[in-house]
Formats: C-alpha cells, structure tokens, sequence
C-alpha cells in the first residue's frame, strides 16, 4: 500500500469517527444525536361527512426507524400546549396511544395543554393525540404548537435544540 492511500484511509477513518461525535466545550463527548430533533402537529383529517379532526403531538429525531432508540437516552417527557381558535375548533377529547406513558391532558378556551412523561421511554414518536370538532373547512390552519420541555432519561433537556415545524396534515 502506498504512503498517500494509507495517509488518505487513517483520514478518512478520522473523518468518520469525528461526524459521529460532537464535543463539548470541556472535550467531553455528547451522547445526543448530531441531527436536530423535530416536533410538530401532523393532522388527520376528517372522513367525509365527519367534523372531527385527529392531531398528533409527534417529536422526529429521537428514535430510529425501527422505533428503536438511536441515542443511549430515551425521550421521557414532554410538556406542549397546542393552540387553536376556539371559533373554529371545539376540543372533544383526549385520544392517546395506549403505551403505558402517563399523561395529563387540560383543555382551556383556545389552548391544550399536555404533559407527557414514560418510565421507560416513548417506543413512538406519537407522544399526545387529541381530537377536535371542525366547525369550518379550514378549521385545522389555526393549530400550533409550543414546546415547553422535552427531556431524555439521562435529564437532558432538548426544548432549546428541537425545531418545531409548521402543522401538517396526512392526506
């Protein structure tokens, strides 16, 4: 093997060990995922004729495809509002997974509020679902969401590096 594919393979061994770390400022090795964590509203919508509206609280980045975790910390917690106007929406119900995590639910005029907490860590990236009735067609643009904690089981708080994206909707 010649001096240049040996130099190029040791860098390249280098390369791959360093993208898949991130150091901290001490020099210590961060165990979060170098990709950002995601939460959004993703919308079900209505079946014909029906008025009622399925919303997921769904946070992307934490969990492998497999909904295995791709970190050594699992997500445990999470605190959200989802906010909505109340002239368009009427909250119905509270329509989470059954997956053994814990949850309160609060309804107010024009505000949800979630708290969301597993023992073990969330297996989905389905960590709330809630249901509305639609009194207008475009009843589902007035949903938002705010993050209020997200943490992992190691106490990692993630609020401040999780982007929340815009609501979507399944069609």
């Amino acid at each position: 093997m010649t001096a240049a594919v040996r130099v190029l393979a040791a860098l390249s061994g280098a390369l791959v060990t360093s993208a898949c770390r991130e150091t901290l400022g001490d020099g210590a090795v961060s165990p979060l995922p170098s990709t950002q964590p995601t939460a959004q509203l993703v919308i079900t919508p209505a079946a014909v004729g029906d008025s009622v509206i399925t919303v997921d609280v769904r946070v992307s980045g934490l969990l492998g495809a497999d909904n295995a975790a791709s970190i050594q910390a699992k997500p445990v917690s999470m605190t959200a509002a989802v906010a909505y106007d109340s002239t368009q929406l009427r909250y119905l119900a509270d329509a989470s997974p059954s997956d053994g995590a814990l949850r309160a639910v609060h309804a107010a005029r024009g505000r949800v509020m979630i708290a969301a907490a597993h023992a073990t860590g969330f297996t989905s990236d389905v960590f709330a679902r809630v249901r509305f009735v639609a009194r207008t067609a475009n009843a589902a643009s007035t949903l938002s969401l705010q993050l209020s904690e997200l943490h992992l089981s190691d106490a990692t708080e993630l609020r401040g590096r999780t982007t929340v994206l815009p609501t979507a909707g399944i069609k």
